[in-house]
């Protein structure tokens, strides 16, 4: 058969046509990108996951996940993580992560509607990784989410920060950085500060609040009737805890009460039935009651604060609530504060705030209605008018989830959740007039009194031993300290933690201690380990007189905090030995420490 030259050149085209095809078809899929191995990208942007990452609908695994350094111990596949940042501009972004991965890794990476599933080889420093190229659809605040698909061993690696890029988006990126991590975790605060009548030397200020439903996270402080010298509000303690909190601050500018000199300290003149009274410190110093009252969404609940001067160079001030499930108003507490800053309320604000790191991807909201304050001369005034404002968090740009302003009748503030709708602070509303002055009988409130409290003396432990222990760490672990006996050594820089150097120790943990003879005890003190780490939270006492039969006291619940905590019982209670049995830690890891414990008995 004669083949032309054009016929041969047909020929080559289509054998071309084929081998070209049939290479495109067979050629391997680039392994590195289908690895996350590929660091050719311009992965510039480099956000740190110490102070921008939260496990879904998780905070316990939130504070054991999420650690100084960025994600570690994730070992839990159903832990979803995000990150988040937020973005000035949209188009397509490169996206990676730094880790250190003990073995093979795969990770499905989800930022918007897109997800990429990668395997990340073994590295046993830090390397950076690459994940492909995604897109942002819209500014505002986006998340890369990780979940853990498979691995080769117990964790899915340690990850310090979520790479991003090109460069050109630098300017465009914002995430809050080492300086502010303790407070971008906890989230902005914002504020509204009320408008009061001009030349009215005011001395009962009014306020409601409603806490919409699903708007209460844990950590929440809803706070109303704020002054220039405290504040007095509702918070969200726990799952099972609640409550209205009243502080003072002292003139006396510590961190420390202890420090407070004798002329400064808040002088408590009286609190209602069944109020905690003590001090605070950390945000300034001064005197802090509490009324621990499982309050509800949804309800409207009403503060009424006065301040007056009742004796040279101090003020007073009271706090009321009004719960409508209670039906009156109830006394929470009354302080005298030395070196006031005036003789009447000033500088009335609400705020709202977040106290729990682990809770600050969570979005919580609460409507303020119905302000007034009564005056020296008898006459109440409507407030209507108030600035919206955010703390030093909003205002340097570490989160931008902030908001507040009017909605009808009402003023509201919101805050954290990484919500992309925020109002521009330092803006001034006015809500509609209510025009109804409250109803309140000032001759029928509960009329402040001391009630002074019985004496507790704690009895005297020499001659206590402990008898039997669960584990104790004495391999060195806590150096020279950890011992149970620790408990009862008068020192409280020692303490006994639970065995876990070479060893494993699970909760729940106990202590048996000897008194040496049959005892009264009204009441068992605690003292946490002093740097309150490994602190106890859950706790049951059990007694007996012949250490065969034991009868349980019931379980209670610590503070973590470094003061001397008591439980007091019902009544007095009769025996020889009990037993500390620490349940829960207030990290909810299973380790436990404890730095002092105690009886007294009440004369």
């Amino acid at each position: 058969m004669k083949i032309t030259k054009l016929g041969l050149l047909t020929f080559l085209s289509v054998l071309l046509f084929f081998y070209s095809c049939d290479k495109e078809e067979t050629q391997p899929e680039d392994e590195n990108l289908k690895k996350g191995n590929s660091v050719t990208y311009d992965l510039s942007i480099s956000v740190p996951c110490e102070g921008n990452s939260w496990v879904v609908a998780n905070p316990l695994a939130t504070s054991n996940l999420v650690v100084t350094g960025g994600i570690k111990n994730w070992t839990n596949s159903s832990d979803k993580i995000r990150t988040y940042f937020y973005a000035k501009t949209t188009g397509t972004i490169q996206v990676g992560i730094r880790a250190r991965l003990s073995v093979s890794s795969t990770l499905k990476i989800t930022l918007g509607d897109e997800t990429q599933e990668l395997t990340f080889d073994k590295g046993n420093t830090y390397k950076d990784y690459s994940a492909g190229t995604f897109k942002i659809t819209q500014t505002g605040y986006q998340f890369i989410e990780l979940e853990g698909v498979s691995n080769g061993g117990s964790s899915f690696g340690d990850i310090s920060d979520i790479l991003l890029g090109d460069s050109s988006w630098s300017s465009n990126i914002s995430y809050v950085d080492n300086e502010w991590f303790y407070w971008g975790r906890r989230g902005p605060s914002v504020h509204l500060g009320y408008q009061a009548p001009a030349n009215k030397n005011i001395t009962w200020f009014y306020n409601e609040l409603t806490v919409p439903v699903g708007k209460d996270p844990i950590g929440s402080y809803f706070m109303a009737n704020g002054f220039s010298s405290g504040y007095f509000g509702m918070q969200v303690n726990s799952a099972t805890e609640r409550r209205v909190l009243f502080s003072v601050w002292s003139a006396f500018d510590t961190q420390d009460p202890n420090q407070i000199p004798a002329e400064y300290t808040v002088e408590p003149l009286g609190y209602g039935t069944g109020v905690t009274v003590g001090e605070f410190g950390g945000e300034g110093s001064g005197a802090q009651s509490y009324w621990v009252y499982n309050w509800k969404p949804g309800t409207t609940y009403k503060f009424l604060l006065k301040g007056e001067s009742n004796a040279d160079n101090s003020i007073d001030y009271t706090a009321y609530f009004y719960a409508p499930e209670v039906g009156d108003w109830k006394l929470i507490a009354s302080f005298r504060r030395p070196f006031p800053t005036g003789r009447h309320l000033s500088h009335l604000h609400s705020f709202l705030e977040n106290f729990n790191t682990t809770m600050g991807d969570e979005t919580r909201q609460v409507d303020y209605s119905n302000q007034w304050v009564y005056d020296t001369q008898g006459s109440w005034s409507e407030m209507t008018s108030a600035a919206f404002t955010t703390d030093a968090t909003g205002s340097n740009g570490a989160r931008l989830d902030y908001d507040g302003g009017r909605e009808g009748d009402h003023f509201y503030l919101r805050n954290c959740g990484f919500f992309s709708d925020n109002e521009t602070p330092n803006k001034s509303f006015t809500r509609t007039a209510n025009g109804t002055a409250p109803a309140i009988d000032f001759s029928k409130l509960e009329v402040p009194a001391i009630t002074v409290p019985p004496i507790q003396t704690v009895m005297d432990r020499t001659g206590w031993t402990v008898l039997d222990y669960s584990t104790q760490e004495d391999k060195g672990g806590e150096g020279s300290t950890g011992l149970a006996t620790d408990i009862l050594d008068g020192d409280e820089s020692t303490y006994w933690h639970s065995c876990w150097s070479g060893c494993t120790a699970a909760a729940p943990h106990y202590i048996t201690v000897d008194m040496g003879q049959i005892n009264p005890v009204n009441g068992f003190s605690f003292t946490q380990r002093q740097n309150l780490s490994r602190t106890v939270k859950d706790l049951e006492i059990q007694i007996s007189d012949d250490n065969v039969t034991w009868v349980s006291l019931g379980d209670f619940v610590l503070e973590k905090t470094t003061n001397q905590q008591n439980i007091k019982l019902g009544t007095a209670k009769t025996f020889r030995y009990f037993k500390f049995i620490a349940k829960t830690a207030h990290d909810g890891t299973n380790n436990a420490a404890m730095a002092e414990i105690a009886t007294y008995i009440v004369e």
